[in-house]
């Protein structure tokens, strides 16, 4: 609560900032000339520059920066066992981030015992088959020596043998017959049985081969190291929170970048009642914080063409903008320094700008009320631009013309009319 107090709060500062912008360029434009005439506050219309302006705070980042990632070829969440603190400065080859090896120590752990299960399972399988190969293939064997005796010495002669020797001779015979065929099929059963067991287990050590590989290649990368010299700049998140040390992390995520120091811009937020107006191309100067007096000329690269809120617990919402240096980039900047940035909206020389506060509307037009003698007429005008407390004039009036700042027509009370009786001219 505190934190999204403070945030609104800064917010008002900056559209009072940028309000008073507005004003110091007027009247330094020298647009400001008000004296009192018969209890009427008036202002004197004058020409001269008219500027808007707006601030606007960010930070600066490098244009181009190397990012470093979480490894996706680990296959799997890491946590974070150590970390380079944000800003420091690191050298190519240098480990920037390192990940605990507690969780691929124990996966590789268990993928190799995986492995070795299923090898025994292989091997099992493999014996067995060759045993019920052999002890199956003895009884075939015997099936069909039986079967061949059988059939040699067949009785079917009735004139030398009995009826009763003849049919036990033929139920032999398809006896032998049934134990050579049940035997043949228990063997080439047996061979089946035998060869899907084994290629359960190739599967069963692959899936283990596999699980030893991601486990391998996770503990290969649980080292980052710098691509190249640099500053490394922790990345943060939508809270803006960076990343520390016990963090979980996912494969591809990005922990931090390694900036190219050559060339840098601004990234800047202006309040979304102050934006309208803001686009590419538009003149800019920011200074860093901390660092008074040394301002640097900018443009505006980039606008959001959405405004969004910066910070989950404040509704406030900003235009991000993009601020390129004009010229070459100083060799004393660095990202992630603070900035305070103005943009200028809006310019004109040899106008004419009046306060929001002079114009009235009267019968659905927009007028204001010019001195006449010693009265006030309502003159109707148009407006060609507008800042936060003026507005620049395409007709209507002429230099030196003065109007009132409020309307003469309106009774006030007698409190009201001793107060501005006492602020009057001589007075």
């Amino acid at each position: 609560m505190n934190q999204q107090l403070s945030r609104v709060l800064g917010d008002r500062r900056l559209q009072v900032v940028a309000a008073a912008l507005g004003l110091l360029a007027l009247v330094g434009a020298g647009f400001v000339g008000r004296v009192e005439s018969d209890g009427v506050a008036t202002f004197q219309v004058l020409s001269g520059r008219f500027v808007r302006e707006v601030e606007a705070r960010g930070s600066l980042k490098a244009v181009k920066a190397t990012p470093i990632l979480v490894p996706p070829e680990s296959g799997r969440q890491q946590k974070v066992a150590f970390l380079v603190k944000d800003g420091a400065f690191v050298k190519t080859g240098e480990t920037v981030v390192e990940f605990d090896p507690y969780d691929a120590e124990r996966e590789a752990a268990d993928g190799h015992s995986d492995l070795t299960a299923a090898r025994a399972k292989i091997e099992k399988a493999q014996a067995e088959g060759t045993k019920n190969e052999s002890s199956l293939g003895l009884d075939r064997d015997v099936a069909k020596e039986q079967l061949d005796r059988a059939e040699t010495f067949e009785l079917k002669d009735a004139s030398l043998f009995s009826r009763h020797q003849i049919i036990e001779s033929q139920l032999d015979r398809e006896l032998f017959q049934a134990r050579a065929d049940i035997a043949a099929r228990k063997l080439a059963a047996s061979g089946k049985l035998s060869s899907a067991e084994r290629a359960l287990g190739e599967i069963d050590a692959g899936k283990a081969r596999l699980k030893v590989t991601i486990a391998d290649k996770g503990l290969r990368s649980l080292r980052i190291q710098a691509p190249h010299d640099g500053l490394l700049m922790l990345e943060r998140n939508w809270r803006g929170e960076m990343p520390s040390v016990g963090d979980t992390l996912w494969p591809g995520q990005k922990v931090a970048e390694v900036p190219d120091l050559s060339r840098l811009e601004a990234k800047v937020f202006v309040l979304e009642a102050d934006g309208a107006g803001l686009k590419q191309g538009q003149k800019a100067r920011f200074v860093i914080e901390g660092r008074p007096g040394q301002e640097y000329e900018a443009s505006v690269t980039r606008v959001e063409p959405l405004a969004k809120t910066r910070d989950w617990q404040s509704p406030v919402k900003y235009f991000e903008a993009t601020l390129s240096l004009v010229g070459k980039d100083p060799g004393d900047l660095k990202p992630g320094q603070k900035v305070r940035a103005v943009v200028r909206l809006d310019e004109a020389d040899g106008v004419l700008a009046i306060p929001r506060g002079a114009v009235f509307e009267k019968d659905g037009k927009r007028v204001v009320y010019r001195r006449n003698g010693s009265g006030f007429v309502p003159v109707e005008v148009t407006t060609a631009r507008q800042s936060i407390s003026h507005l620049v004039l395409a007709s209507g009036l002429a230099a030196g013309d003065v109007i009132a700042l409020r309307d003469p027509t309106e009774k006030r009370s007698l409190s009201e009319t001793g107060t501005a009786t006492a602020a009057g001219p001589g007075k």
